[in-house]
């Protein structure tokens, strides 16, 4: 019977979405290998909106580059949601353009760190999130903190196992509100290595928890909202000044605002408004 309403489901959804592309002038495809509505006919102008695996990985995948190709050749324009994208989103169409995530402030938790210190590991322990430089710097801060601070993070990715050997408590997966709120009992959040701030990171940031990330330079608007360092020793040392007073650190950083300037809804739609309204005097 479950798995019955769950075919219904899945037909009626495909239904409506055809039914909307249809009534559609543009289309905005999400992901770059989901592009089975805007390859059928009637033919409709369309915009491509890389995400992160789906260009970063899955374009230098000779079974999926054929694919993704067509779509940056064929889309009416091409954005990408992450600044470390930009290489490889300019490599399958030139004039590809960055379009920060937006942050629903609205569902965000308020800030409600835990009774007992805890540093949370926002994402999963994988190469493309700076897996093992996310491992060496759990090594570091649970040398530098000691076994009064809990090290928390997701029970997710090919290097879950080794951050367990190296002193993480590993939490399972969990829905969206319930990450939020265990973002929200952070008295620090660690941000993935690869240089930018993912969805999680802006999150973390938009509740007010003080971030450590490694930035790379020129990415984003200054002053930032994190705590940065080179290397393992001076990052684990940035946990520690925010461990020593998480209020005081959150209000020199004022991430929450930083988001709001440079990440809320109204911002991004401004911007989408305005390539969308570039398209339409263009065609």
């Amino acid at each position: 019977m479950g798995g019955a309403r769950r075919a219904l489901g899945i037909a009626d959804w495909t239904a409506r979405r055809w039914l909307r592309s249809v009534e559609s002038d543009l289309l905005h495809v999400h992901f770059g290998t989901r592009l089975d509505v805007v390859a059928r006919r009637p033919r409709k102008p369309f915009v491509v909106h890389y995400h992160g695996t789906d260009i970063r990985t899955f374009y230098y995948d000779p079974s999926q580059r054929d694919k993704i190709q067509w779509g940056a050749d064929n889309a009416a324009a091409v954005v990408y949601s992450t600044p470390d994208l930009k290489p490889h989103a300019e490599a399958a169409r030139s004039d590809a353009v960055y379009l920060p995530n937006p942050v629903n402030l609205a569902e965000l938790p308020s800030w409600d760190p835990s009774t007992v210190p805890v540093v949370v590991f926002a994402s999963r322990w994988e190469g493309s999130k700076g897996g093992e430089q996310q491992l060496e710097l759990l090594e570091e801060i649970r040398r530098a903190v000691g076994p009064q601070v809990r090290l928390q993070g997701l029970d997710w990715g090919d290097g879950a196992a080794a951050a367990r050997e190296r002193g993480a408590e590993l939490v399972p997966r969990m829905p969206k509100p319930d990450y939020l709120r265990w973002l929200a009992s952070a008295h620090c959040v660690v941000g993935q290595m690869s240089g930018s701030l993912g969805m999680s990171e802006l999150q973390a940031l938009g509740i007010g928890v003080p971030l450590l990330a490694n930035l790379k330079e020129g990415y984003y608007p200054g002053p930032l909202p994190v705590v940065t360092g080179e290397g393992k020793e001076s990052l684990a040392a940035g946990v520690l000044r925010i461990l020593d007073d998480p209020l005081a650190a959150a209000g020199r950083l004022q991430p929450r605002e930083w988001v709001e300037t440079h990440h809320h809804p109204d911002v991004i739609v401004e911007r989408l408004a305005g390539i969308y309204s570039g398209l339409a005097q263009a065609g």
